[in-house]
């Protein structure tokens, strides 16, 4: 069983790549455009931390998110928005509790983001067909 999981480990990567970076893209359309505003949002809550952010770095977002889809420079990008994450975590939140900060999608963010950087892209990614190199036509 073990060694089954094992084998799709780097298709399950990828799954994990494309959806968190389509998260991502998500955020940059609100920071950067406006669009998909949040809603019902109760009094005395505080904002998430990447919501906290700058409208510009929406636009990073965006191409962040898009890179991660396709899975290409995986690890400088993912590199990137961790660190994102963690200024977003450092800046915008208040208090110890992360749950009652705004600052929990943003540590799982930044740790999501980390492993990518350390594991890379996975199977299903530009970055792995760019360093296997063109299939042989027999």
């Amino acid at each position: 069983m073990r060694e089954t999981l094992a084998a799709w480990e780097g298709q399950a990567r990828s799954v994990v790549r494309i959806i968190l970076g389509f998260m991502f893209f998500l955020h940059g359309l609100r920071a950067a455009y406006g669009l998909l505003p949040l809603v019902g949002r109760r009094r005395g809550v505080p904002l998430l931390s990447l919501d906290s952010l700058p409208p510009m770095v929406g636009y990073f977002e965006l191409v962040a998110g898009a890179l991660l889809i396709l899975g290409l420079f995986t690890r400088p990008v993912a590199l990137l928005a961790a660190l994102e994450a963690a200024a977003a975590y450092t800046l915008y939140t208040h208090g110890f509790w992360t749950i009652r900060n705004g600052g929990e999608e943003a540590m799982i963010y930044f740790l999501v983001f980390l492993y990518l950087a350390s594991a890379g892209a996975g199977n299903w990614s530009l970055d792995y067909l760019l360093r296997k190199g063109p299939v042989p036509v027999s």
